[in-house]
């Protein structure tokens, strides 16, 4: 059993959810959030409208550098938020351990918004053992993450609804919990609500020993999974750790 075969995963790590809410909203009042800046055209509009943030640990430790896709400019460093947020920081320390840090981002979806179907490791380059690290913080209600196995998705699929898709998954998370969520195959988001979402969103590298013992030392990353029902997935990984 393979992680690429799970829509998500709990990493099993406490956190205090009201000092992450109070840091967040520390966070929004001293800062603005900066919309997303798609290098794709189609994506463009989309996200501009709908997606922004701040960054936690960016390019040469600015606020807004890394609101985009590609690669670094500059080194990866903290930014002046550490100062006003030392608990979630501390939260990014403790999940990377001695591991090398991405860029990380606090990432806002506004109210009645989503994103579009994509996948970073077949689109954008991403490693197939680099994980993508979700902390939902404020959360609506209705709010769905979906993923949609990468064999059925073409590219004049990118509107679909997921009630389109036969392998399409959506669920709903917890705040304050750490989830990987599944980047491989292809996802996307929806806030049907009338409230922000906020996540800190980051990856790891799961080639790394640190790592590794978040998810009980598995040694399995499959480039040719198929996304699967969770639960039944889910039971089998924690079996086959």
């Amino acid at each position: 059993m393979n992680l690429n075969d799970i829509p998500y995963y709990d990493l099993g790590i406490d956190l205090d959810l009201t000092t992450l809410k109070k840091e967040t909203k520390t966070i929004l009042d001293k800062f603005e959030t900066k919309d997303y800046s798609s290098r794709f055209f189609l994506a463009r509009k989309k996200y501009k409208k709908a997606w922004s943030g701040v960054s936690l640990w960016g390019s040469n430790g600015e606020l807004y550098s890394d609101l985009s896709e590609g690669d670094y400019v500059g080194e990866n460093k903290p930014t002046m938020l550490e100062s006003y947020a030392p608990y979630m920081f501390s939260v990014i320390e403790k999940i990377y351990g001695k591991s090398p840090k991405s860029r990380v981002r606090l990432m806002r979806i506004r109210p009645g918004k989503s994103l579009l179907w994509h996948s970073h490791v077949q689109e954008h380059g991403q490693d197939e053992n680099e994980l993508t690290i979700q902390i939902p913080i404020n959360l609506p209600k209705g709010f769905k993450y979906c993923v949609v196995d990468k064999d059925e998705f073409s590219w004049y699929k990118r509107l679909y609804p997921p009630s389109w898709f036969k392998s399409a998954q959506c669920f709903e998370l917890e705040e304050g919990r750490a989830y990987y969520f599944n980047s491989y195959h292809y996802h996307n988001v929806y806030n049907n609500s009338k409230e922000w979402r906020d996540t800190i969103m980051f990856y790891i590298d799961y080639n790394h020993k640190d790592i590794k013992k978040i998810f009980g030392n598995k040694n399995n990353i499959s480039s040719h999974g198929n996304i699967g029902n969770n639960e039944e997935v889910l039971k089998l990984f924690r079996e086959d750790r």
